[in-house]
């Protein structure tokens, strides 16, 4: 089987490319698509994932690079050979540790001992955390790394943790584990409450993580709300996301940080509220820059999405507080997706407005 992808108008660095093929194609080639490679006509091949879906194998692969208006050939073969995946998603007594080669790089927190899980932490290339999660902080301890809440749905407050009040996120479920050279992820069912236990919503989430590389680690989120138990209202409210991230306090803004939107807008004052389809929030930990991006995607409503961004160290998407109450009436789903890019450097150096245009404008990949 032949792949091709074009670069299109943007030069390509790091990038995540899937497409799919007829399942029956890759299994004649495999079997069950492990160990599978892209070989170029010349230099090294890439490893290349596969998750079959019904009739359809999807691949993946990164490319290393491309130049604008160029395109690539590979052919997708057998591995040379057949290791331990790179990448794995491992369950423990915490939830789930994301692994590269072995070595945790973050984890899905599931205790119940918090209201809600979370992703965390978030570092770059060198180990450093760029996110908090402080336990005993008086300073908004209920923002942790990456976690997913609303702070008004159907009048209980998932995001914010007051004593007595608040509701709670509960993991049900860890499903759809997958291990491979390339990405590995898994998909949370999870049941919102209200404090006495009362069900008011479930949500189905799925993180994919890719294999760390030229000190970007790149995050895809699928968050998708479901009224299970009659109509949910999520009201308009700036404690907010779905998603939210909290950074690390040599970050923010008042220490070493810099928040940079795609709208050109730089920290709080410019940035809070606005409009943009993607804010960088980096800073310096220990000598070393880096930080977090989170890009909307084209697909969600209201795009670009306002922002709850801080110079304290808040990074959140939000609709709601500009653009109203939403209503997901009983047995309807409301999805939102969103890339996360965790990475080293500037926003400038590690090339956060390129990596955009990977997202909203991959490049065009087929099968012949």
């Amino acid at each position: 089987m032949k792949i091709t992808v074009a670069a299109g108008n943007h030069t390509r660095r790091g990038c995540p490319v899937s497409l799919r093929v007829p399942a029956e194609e890759v299994r004649a080639l495999s079997g069950t698509g492990e160990a599978l490679a892209l070989r170029p006509a010349f230099g090294r091949a890439l490893p290349c994932a596969c998750r079959f879906d019904g009739g359809e194998a999807e691949l993946t692969f990164v490319l290393d690079w491309l130049s604008a208006g160029e395109s690539a050939a590979f052919e997708l073969v057998r591995a040379e050979a057949a290791e331990a995946p790179r990448m794995q998603a491992v369950r423990t007594e915490r939830g789930i540790s994301i692994r590269d080669g072995g070595q945790e790089i973050t984890e899905y927190y599931t205790g119940t001992d918090l209201p809600k899980p979370y992703l965390g932490h978030l570092r770059e290339r060198y180990g450093e955390a760029v996110t908090r999660i402080d336990p005993n902080t008086r300073e908004h301890p209920h923002h942790r790394a990456l976690w997913i809440s609303h702070g008004d749905v159907n009048g209980v407050d998932t995001w914010n943790e007051p004593a007595g009040t608040h509701g709670y996120i509960r993991v049900k479920e860890l499903t759809e584990l997958f291990d491979s050279a390339v990405w590995t992820g898994f998909t949370a069912k999870n049941v919102w409450t209200d404090h006495g236990g009362a069900p008011l919503c479930d949500d189905v989430t799925s993180f994919r993580v890719y294999a760390p590389r030229d000190g970007v680690t790149v995050v895809d989120v699928d968050i998708t709300m479901i009224a299970a138990y009659g109509e949910i209202r999520l009201g308009p409210t700036k404690e907010a996301g779905p998603l939210a991230i909290r950074m690390a306090d040599p970050v923010i803004v008042r220490n070493t940080g810099t928040m940079e939107s795609a709208e050109g807008g730089i920290n709080e004052s410019e940035i809070w509220m606005k409009r943009a389809a993607w804010v960088d929030y980096w800073g310096t930990v220990n000598g070393r820059r880096g930080g977090v991006a989170i890009f909307d995607n084209q697909a969600n409503e209201m795009f670009p999405t306002y922002w709850h961004a801080r110079d304290y160290g808040l990074l959140a998407v939000n609709n709601f507080y500009r653009g109203g109450e939403r209503i997901i009436p009983a047995g309807e789903s409301k999805n939102w997706r969103f890339r996360v890019v965790v990475h080293s450097g500037s926003t400038a150096e590690a090339g956060i407005a390129g990596r955009y245009a990977d997202y909203a404008a991959a490049p065009a990949a087929k099968a012949e």
